[in-house]
């Protein structure tokens, strides 16, 4: 059995079915996985529609993983209606007697996934290359598709860049939803009753006052939230988005008085990588940093009544030191200090961003956004990549300029169009869409390179991000499953071939 695995780890063998047939829960009940479902890249549980039987009954829904299975209550789940939909518990190690249940009440399976490991599972950890940036598969319909006109998969490419963008607001929408219904006053009711199947669970539909959604302290969180998750960099986003919403903006505000240090104190605190500055092998300016971050950790940790991350979650291994999760915690925390002062969406989205050159194109000027974000280093962090080891160069920036083009287009644009909507301010709208349209491409990453080789015979085609972002969507969504006929450039392909 392999010990102490991470949750990254569990889900990597759970995905890829690195275990034997013979499931059973720790109740007793045969597990049979029909369908491990989708990977939930957003928040929620782990897996969605997924297929199983437990003692022969099919069940439809959710998984959720866990390294122990106490974490189901550590992390509140129980409480929380988005895990109503899960079917089962999946954990490396069982340490909770009481049963798993859901916010309804319904009882929920919970398998201890370390006993039915295949032998090769430890094998299949140390060659999966699971910590490098997304490789890309060739499409299926490379050489098919180049009698398709340029034009033609081109306007396809901008179109599914829309529908990304779209997608993205939909889902700042939702968030927006969510920490509406996290700030509602908590009302206490009679105990749901038991479903015996989902049949029987009741849709509730939630109204919400323009009032609410329109909360200035609503909308600074979900900025904060997009602005970490930004942080994280392809390996490190799930995590940098749990520590958002586990230490609130209102709680650093409460505490930190705007002071970055406290800031640090905190949010290295909670994500679980603070050292404790007593290390033997650390540098003496190291130790003081660290007890002076410890000091201010110690100070706050009994007010803090949220999930505690732990240190296996965070991922180092293959990124570029300039993407450590440590350095860009350091620069999300001067970012929220007072560098540039009061944090605030409305000063963010709406405020100073509409002169210049760029207004006359019915777009933002980006210049301040750009300068906001981009954070340079100064202190211990100018000398320090990680804690502890001193940097073989000085580290120039927390935040690059690379990094805040990329939460400027994935993030404060579509949060723009979606206040300019909750807002009734059209222009707004207009002018997120269309600041998105006309943006420069961003950098190349493995898989818009291999859209560009693969339907465009290496051509540099992507002269906006909007086609550049319709080739992420075009491979993610369609490519990377396979899904040649619901792609339109597919079924042409294949379609004319088969003449």
């Amino acid at each position: 059995m392999i010990q102490n695995l991470s949750e990254l780890q569990l889900k990597e063998l759970f995905k890829n079915h690195k275990f034997d047939s013979s499931l059973r829960s720790v109740s007793g009940k045969r597990v049979e996985i029909v369908q491990t479902g989708e990977v939930n890249m957003d928040a929620g549980p782990d897996f969605r529609r997924a297929l199983l039987k437990i003692d022969g009954v099919t069940f439809r829904g959710e998984i959720e993983l866990h390294k122990k299975g106490s974490d189901w209550y550590l992390h509140k789940h129980q409480t929380d209606r988005t895990y109503n939909g899960v079917v089962l518990h999946v954990v490396v190690h069982y340490d909770e007697q009481c049963p798993c249940r859901s916010e309804s009440g319904r009882t929920i399976e919970t398998v201890e996934l370390s006993k039915f490991l295949l032998p090769d599972a430890e094998k299949f950890l140390s060659q999966r290359d699971q910590f490098a940036e997304e490789k890309a598969v060739p499409l299926n319909c490379a050489g098919r598709n180049l009698t398709i006109p340029f034009k033609e998969k081109l306007d396809y490419l901008e179109l599914l860049g829309e529908k990304r963008f779209m997608h993205k607001v939909n889902k700042f929408e939702e968030r927006l939803k969510d920490i509406v219904d996290e700030n509602r006053p908590v009302i206490f009711e009679a105990k749901q009753r038991y479903f015996r199947d989902f049949s029987e669970l009741l849709i509730e539909h939630k109204t919400y006052e323009k009032t609410e959604l329109r909360e200035e302290n609503h909308w600074d969180q979900l900025l904060y939230e997009a602005i970490f998750e930004g942080l994280g960099y392809i390996k490190n986003t799930a995590v940098f988005r749990k520590l958002a919403r586990n230490v609130t903006l209102s709680f650093l505000r409460e505490h930190s008085n705007g002071e970055e240090k406290i800031i640090e104190g905190i949010l290295f605190g909670a994500a679980g990588i603070l050292p404790s500055g007593e290390e033997t092998s650390f540098d003496e300016e190291s130790k003081t940093y660290c007890r002076e971050l410890q000091l201010v950790w110690h100070g706050l940790k009994k007010k803090y009544k949220r999930e505690h991350i732990d240190e296996s979650e965070w991922l180092f291994f293959k990124l570029r030191p300039q993407n450590f999760p440590t350095l860009r915690i350091a620069g999300g925390s001067r970012l929220l200090g007072e560098k540039h002062g009061k944090f605030s969406a409305k000063h963010m989205l709406v405020q100073g961003n509409t002169q210049g050159d760029a207004v006359s194109k019915g777009c933002y000027d980006l210049s301040r956004w750009r300068k906001e974000m981009v954070i340079p280093s100064e202190g211990y962090w100018s000398r320090h990549f990680v804690f502890g080891t001193l940097s073989a160069t000085d580290v120039k920036m927390l935040i690059g300029g690379n990094r805040a083009e990329e939460i400027i287009i994935n993030s404060i644009l579509p949060l723009a169009y979606l206040r300019g909507n909750i807002f009734e301010e059209s222009a707004a709208c207009t002018m997120a869409l269309e600041t998105y349209r006309q943006h420069a491409p961003t950098q190349d990453n493995n898989i818009t390179l291999l859209i560009k080789q693969d339907l465009f015979g290496g051509d540099n085609v992507f002269e906006t991000v909007i086609a550049q972002q319709g080739a992420l969507h075009l491979y993610r969504s369609l490519c990377s499953e396979r899904r040649c006929s619901r792609c339109k450039i597919g079924r042409i392909a294949f379609n004319k071939t088969a003449k």
